[in-house]
């Protein structure tokens, strides 16, 4: 299973971003690519409650 790397600006502008959200300096220690799984968990929630404010309003 090959990994793909992450280019070192990218690593640099998350621990950037990171740092300016906190508010203090960041190490990111590991970082890898995640492939699209599918659906996330985000849509699905989403989904479920326009479903149910459907539902509710009839």
């Amino acid at each position: 299973m090959s990994e793909e790397k992450i280019a070192p600006e990218i690593l640099m502008i998350m621990s950037a971003s990171i740092a300016a959200f906190l508010g203090k300096n960041v190490r990111i220690r590991k970082a890898r690519v995640i492939r699209d799984q599918g659906p996330s968990s985000w849509a699905m929630q989403g989904r479920v409650a326009l479903h149910g404010a459907r539902i509710s309003s009839i």
